[in-house]
């Protein structure tokens, strides 16, 4: 089990926040000892698929289930798209944004992005905090040396991908999407496909990343592409 202070989303939130990761081999009655120790605003608790004891004590402990995460991982060895996908890949171009295309991005998340993240389907949130927290986390992850790129369509910015380096040859595109304005237009996996080509470009050997069985397209589309499951995750969420 790991207790971890989730400081920053005391300015991505405004909330003091904690999350517990448990791990296999934790003890669900040293777990509740702890939760019931907990007194910040929020609080966020991740348990492996398969735990159901640990589930149900969360469960009687006010928690509440809010998503479950699926850790997905592509070798780069065989990354193709389907014939339809191909044609569509053809249309679309990416390139690294500048400035004043980060703050358009910024803009864009506080459209309403992201709205099967946890935070903007938690009514104890606003749509101004979910947006924060995402503006919050890119430029933290920024600042790390994770890179911003943007998808072109007919010479319109679409869309984006944020691409971590985690390993001399590992990359972890932790971040991407079509803007509002585009989402009715059929660009299906394609912005999940390139980040794999750029990955691939770098001499990358694996891309790692995580999605939300609440973003069900998301899920399909890492499929389509050829990503394998690796750990699934269960979270709840409390708030005091």
């Amino acid at each position: 089990m790991k207790v971890v202070d989730a400081f920053w989303e005391k300015r991505n939130l405004g909330v003091d926040t904690t999350e517990i990761l448990i791990e296999n081999g934790d003890k669900k009655e040293d777990v509740e000892f702890v939760l019931k120790k907990l007194e910040t605003d929020y609080q966020v608790i991740k348990i492996p698929a398969g735990m159901i004891d640990m589930m149900w004590m969360v469960e009687k402990n006010g928690f509440h289930f809010i998503e479950t995460t699926i850790h997905v991982t592509h070798d780069l060895k065989n990354v193709v798209l389907s014939p339809l996908m191909e044609r569509i890949d053809k249309s679309i171009t990416y390139r690294s944004m500048e400035k004043a295309d980060q703050e358009n991005l910024f803009k864009e998340i506080k459209k309403g992005m992201f709205q099967t993240d946890r935070i903007y389907l938690d009514p104890y949130f606003s749509d101004a905090q979910a947006a924060n927290r995402y503006i919050g986390w890119i430029s933290d992850e920024q600042n790390r040396g994770s890179e911003l790129f943007q998808y072109v369509y007919k010479n319109q910015t679409v869309g984006f991908f944020i691409l971590k380096q985690i390993e001399s040859d590992s990359y972890y595109p932790f971040l991407a999407g079509i803007y509002p304005d585009y989402q009715n237009k059929v660009f299906g996996a394609v912005y999940i496909y390139k980040p794999l080509l750029e990955a691939k470009r770098r001499n990358g050997k694996m891309v790692s990343t995580y999605i939300s069985t609440n973003n069900y397209n998301a899920v399909r589309m890492h499929i389509e592409c050829g990503f394998q499951m690796k750990e699934i995750t269960y979270v709840y969420i409390r708030h005091a």
